[in-house]
C-alpha cells in the first residue's frame, strides 16, 4: 500500500494522531518553558552554582532567572532570546569555557535594567533622580541585589 492510499483511507486517523502529537508536543514545550527559567534549573550547570547561591539568598529569590534576562516587550524577542541565550549557555557549558567571573555583555544588562524598570515601575513613579530620563540604569547602584556575593556572607537586602 502506497502512502497516498494510506492517507486517503486513513485519513480520520492521521488527522487525529497529529493532533494528539502535536498536544502533547506542545504540553512538554510548555513544561520544559517553565523549567528551563527557573533558578533550580539554570543551578544545575556548573558554571551557575554562585549565582543560583547568592541569588537564592537575595531578597529577588522569588523570581525566575527568565523575569530579570529575557525581555519582555513581546513573544517573539522573548523565544528567540530564550533559544539563542539557552543555546549559548549550553555551548559555553559543554565547552567548560566560561570565564571564572560571568559578566553581562551590554544588550543583557539593558534587558536586564528595563526588566528592573518593569518590575519597580511603581517605585520609579515615586523617584526623583538625576536619571528620570532613557539613560536610567538600575545596575550602576543596584548591580549586587541579585547575585553579589555579599548575600553569601550576611549583605545587603533591598525591599
Amino acid at each position: 500500500m502506497e502512502v497516498k492510499e494510506l492517507l486517503q483511507k486513513h485519513t480520520l486517523k492521521c488527522l487525529t494522531g497529529g493532533f494528539v502529537v502535536g498536544l502533547m508536543f506542545a504540553g512538554f514545550m510548555s513544561v520544559m518553558s517553565e523549567v528551563s527559567g527557573s533558578p533550580a534549573f539554570c543551578g544545575t550547570c556548573h558554571t551557575m552554582k554562585e549565582e543560583a547561591a547568592s541569588f537564592a539568598e537575595s531578597s529577588h529569590r522569588y523570581q525566575e532567572c527568565t523575569d530579570c534576562h529575557l525581555p519582555h516587550d513581546n513573544v517573539v524577542s522573548y523565544w528567540i532570546a530564550k533559544g539563542t541565550t539557552g543555546m549559548n549557555d549550553t555551548y559555553h557549558e559543554v565547552m567548560r569555557d566560561y570565564p571564572a567571573h560571568i559578566k553581562l555583555s551590554a544588550d543583557g544588562r539593558k534587558t536586564v535594567n528595563d526588566n528592573c524598570l518593569r518590575c519597580h515601575e511603581g517605585t520609579m513613579e515615586r523617584v526623583h533622580t538625576a536619571f528620570d530620563d532613557a539613560d536610567t540604569d538600575c545596575l550602576k547602584c543596584h548591580s549586587r541585589i541579585a547575585h553579589g556575593s555579599n548575600h553569601l556572607e550576611g549583605g545587603i537586602k533591598v525591599e
